[in-house]
């Protein structure tokens, strides 16, 4: 039973917490990058978001290891992107999202964006703290605040924002949706699953539709916001000269 497939699709976008905060930051970057920006989608997957920057001269980069299931056809360049093929200052904002947790070696790979980046150029990237693994083995790392303010420093790279994608009611949302589907795995016994199986539809509908709705509108009313599935980062590479 696949409530969610019953729903509107913009109703159903909204359940995905994380996926919406992401989205929400991939939006503020497209309208912050100028006409004809040379911008690179480092580690860009299926390239989803390269629509949203129609208006930019975009490339996106990816070395091919994460989803099997992926269609990789709409990416520009296959590569590694701890050894990125692009000349020095090729591009005006390098975005990553998703993708630092799946790197052997992220500190090289900051190194390759401020590389990468002409002088005051800036990265905009999304970082999990709180999320589960996945696209595994190729699963490494999580990050607090203040280990990508490390990385980023040590990179050459100025942080200007690492905002928390969320409060603890954004992450609380995140995290009990996949409830339902501990209760009432299919292996459970026959007599179980006859006995609850008036619960299931309450439990669907309770922890897949309505928790998660009722706690994103309660989040901002966490205001330190130390519970977070991820952060949302932007930095920049000083200008030439900058002290």
């Amino acid at each position: 039973m696949r409530l969610r497939a019953l729903l509107p699709r913009s109703f159903r976008d909204r359940l995905d917490l994380h996926r919406t905060a992401v989205s929400a930051f991939v939006d503020r970057v497209a309208a912050s990058v100028p006409p004809a920006a040379r911008i690179l989608d480092a580690g860009a997957g299926e390239a989803p978001f390269r629509e949203r920057f129609r208006h930019a001269r975009y490339v996106s980069l990816d070395d091919g290891r994460g989803d099997d299931r992926w269609d990789y056809t709409a990416v520009h360049a296959s590569g590694d992107l701890l050894a990125m093929p692009f000349r020095d200052g090729a591009f005006d904002h390098v975005l990553c999202t998703e993708t630092l947790e799946h790197l052997t070696d992220p500190q090289r790979f900051l190194s390759e964006v401020a590389r990468v980046l002409r002088p005051g150029g800036r990265l905009h990237m999304t970082a999990p703290l709180s999320f589960k693994e996945h696209q595994q083995p190729h699963d490494y790392f999580r990050y607090t605040r203040y280990g990508l303010a490390l990385l980023l420093e040590r990179a050459g790279l100025e942080p200007l924002a690492i905002e928390p994608e969320g409060g603890y009611f954004a992450y609380l949302g995140d995290k009990i949706q996949p409830l339902h589907r501990y209760l009432f795995r299919k292996d459970r016994a026959l007599l179980w699953r006859v006995l609850f199986l008036i619960l299931q539809p309450v439990s669907l509908l309770l922890f897949t539709v309505l928790a998660p709705l009722v706690l994103s509108r309660l989040d901002p009313l966490d205001r330190k916001r130390v519970h977070t599935t991820g952060f949302l980062v932007t930095a920049r590479r000083p200008a030439a000269g900058a002290p």
